[in-house]
């Protein structure tokens, strides 16, 4: 039988420095975090190889008092907390007194530090978790320390390190992140000796995140600040005209430290559901204010992860939140021609086309384009001006430079009566859905976007353009009429009582423990849901009768849809989100269908009456302005 032994103080440090630095990236945040608990305003982070061979961390914080240096490399030791009661007032980022020591067991470590007080520096060499030298030493107050060499004594995990490249992206992206977090903090940030970039640490979070993630992001950003009982929230969200296809753009921290809270994560990205497209993830930097009591930040060694009571209260009070501000602003899209417009090699300049995507070159434009002419080359052209006017362009005329042009006035000139809007319009429809959220509206703000509109044309059949003040405006007809059924449809199936269907032959179903206490608990809701449901033995139920929804009896599978959201959903038809949109889709007006202007009138007086006016239940949007300004640019009229 094997005994049971008494590790020594290496295998120890060692074995705790796995779970504290699983790669360079870990060191990072802890040596970046001592520095911003040691009040610091300035710090510098450089590293080499992806931090393989380098990294280096000076900051002009406290620093370490001489007599105290080498108890900082000791298991467990540290100055921000005395008692274990004080974990519940805690508001530094570290606390456990475990990263320095866990450092230096799988490294060579060199610290420079001196306090204000002192008159000479320490200086500090550890290697392997081995003191090798202690001297005075000249140097600025704060502290500097080197880490280098990582996992030397440890192989086997610095074989399994991924790439250069890899590492070097997994610090970058926590740099962005605790420079954001921390605006008042000028950091500098060095990759390779190459100037990656610096903060002004002037207290402005805007500021910050315009270094670090770019003008683009910055102009579409929403600022927020909110109070409740329970939280404060500030920072920023971004409107729909941004938005990534991962979470990495999803920024929250309380109070301070950046954290990863999958339920908080899903209900903001809940709130903008049918604003942005689906499977894309919104853009928001959002700092949260938390008693520290109300929270547990010790349940993950990386400390990512936290714990925090009135969760639901909490959750539910911020998503209202969110999508009150987001329908509060404008979400109309705007036109971002490329950034470089026109190939330097070519002499053919080219613009990206009035869309959200690059579309072909100039020249497949310009060689479709006279294909075209030339096979209505002996056409007339009809411009639409008026429901009641229509000018005539003689083609086969041909003109010279100063040359007169007469029109030919048709004063009985009617719109297009090829497609009948009106069947699918009602004029008395009310696209109001209640909204039940405790955040109103103010549709002075958002509604100015429909107000002074000209309507100035249909192109393609699919585009209604408009003109206001110094803004052009393209709406996408069916995305437009696609958000009015939706929402009239999803009104009144919200308003309509649950027919239930009847079994011949009831249905025997055997659940999970977790289930069948849902079910018993919240029996009434499933009966409100139209489910005729009872218990059946142990751990099955016996369905009866089953909701009918869009006149077809629900699959008895339905019902483990309200067991995972019977906290979230009011009404059967909560959950049918995506049916509800297929059918809008497939009801509303599509492109190449032909309009009036009085029809387009019409259209557009339902859309501004909608709760989200701004985006199909896709998450596409229905409205997109180019600025004169911006046309004026294209044409070289204003310097790009």
């Amino acid at each position: 039988m094997s005994r049971i032994n008494i590790l020594d103080d290496s295998t120890i440090n060692k074995i705790a420095a796995g779970e504290v630095i699983e790669r360079p990236a870990s060191i990072v945040k802890e040596l970046v975090e001592n520095s911003i608990d040691a009040s610091s305003s300035y710090i510098t982070i450089e590293i080499e190889n992806g931090g393989k061979d380098l990294i280096k961390i000076v900051d002009n914080g406290r620093g370490i008092p001489h007599d105290d240096v080498n108890k900082a490399f000791m298991r467990h030791a540290t100055s921000k907390i005395e008692r274990v009661e004080d974990l519940n007032t805690l508001n530094s980022l570290g606390f456990r007194g475990e990263a320095l020591a866990s450092i230096a067991a799988v490294s060579k470590v060199k610290m420079i530090t001196k306090t204000a007080d002192e008159l000479t520096a320490t200086e500090i060499i550890i290697n392997g978790g081995n003191i090798i030298s202690k001297n005075p030493t000249s140097g600025n107050t704060g502290t500097q320390l080197i880490v280098s060499s990582l996992f030397y004594n440890t192989p086997a995990r610095r074989k399994f390190l991924k790439s250069n490249q890899a590492e070097t992206m997994a610090i970058t992206d926590l740099i962005n992140k605790l420079a954001i977090g921390n605006p008042s903090i000028r950091f500098k940030y060095i990759n390779n000796k190459k100037t990656i970039f610096e903060t002004t640490g002037d207290g402005s979070a805007i500021n910050a995140i315009r270094v670090i993630q770019g003008r683009d992001i910055v102009d579409n950003l929403i600022e927020i600040s909110y109070k409740s009982p329970y939280f404060s929230v500030s920072g920023y969200i971004a409107n729909n005209n941004v938005y990534r296809s991962n979470r990495n753009f999803e920024y929250i921290y309380i109070n301070g430290r950046y954290i990863k809270s999958s339920n908080l994560m899903n209900i903001i990205n809940e709130s903008y559901k049918a604003i942005i497209p689906i499977n894309k993830y919104p853009v928001y930097f959002l700092n949260f204010e938390i008693d520290p009591s109300k929270i547990d930040v010790n349940i993950h060694p990386s400390k990512l992860e936290v714990k925090f009571d009135e969760e639901a209260a909490i959750l539910n009070e911020i998503g209202d939140y969110v999508r009150g501000m987001l329908m509060k602003k404008s979400l109309i899209g705007r036109y971002t021609p490329s950034k470089k417009l026109y190939d330097e090699d070519s002499s053919m300049r080219h613009f990206n086309s009035f869309t959200y995507e690059n579309n072909s070159s100039f020249a497949t434009t310009k060689s479709a384009l006279n294909d075209k002419l030339e096979n209505k080359l002996n056409d007339e052209v009809d411009y639409k001006v008026d429901d009641s006017i229509s000018y005539k362009i003689d083609d086969k005329a041909s003109y010279k430079v100063g040359d007169s042009i007469s029109y030919k006035i048709d004063d009985k000139a009617e719109s297009p009566t090829g497609y009948d809007i009106n069947r699918k319009i009602d004029d008395k429809l009310d696209c109001n859905v209640e909204n039940k959220s405790f955040f109103d509206v103010e549709e002075d703000c958002r509604l100015s976007d429909f107000r002074n509109l000209n309507i100035i044309g249909i192109i393609f059949d699919t585009y209604i353009i408009f003109q206001r003040g110094s803004e052009m405006i393209l709406m996408d007809q069916h995305a437009a009429h696609e958000r009015v059924r939706f929402e009239m449809y999803m009104k009144s199936f919200r308003e309509s009582s649950v027919n239930t269907q009847l079994l011949i032959d009831p249905i025997i179903m055997e659940l999970s423990v977790n289930d069948i206490d849902i079910v018993r608990t919240n029996i009434d809701s499933f009966q409100k849901f139209g489910f005729i449901v009872e218990e059946y033995g142990l751990r099955n139920i016996r369905i009866l009768g089953v909701p009918n929804t869009f006149g077809i009896p629900e699959s008895e599978k339905f019902i483990f849809e309200i067991i995972d959201n019977i906290e979230k959903i009011e009404n059967p038809y909560d959950s049918k989100y995506d049916d509800i949109a297929e059918i809008a889709c497939k009801s509303a007006i599509k492109a190449n269908d032909k309009i009036s202007y009085n029809e387009a009138r019409e259209l557009v007086s339902q859309l501004e009456k909608c709760e989200n006016p701004y985006t199909c239940p896709h998450g596409r949007p229905i409205m997109t302005k180019i600025t004169k300004y911006e046309i004026e640019k294209m044409f070289k009229r204003k310097n790009a």
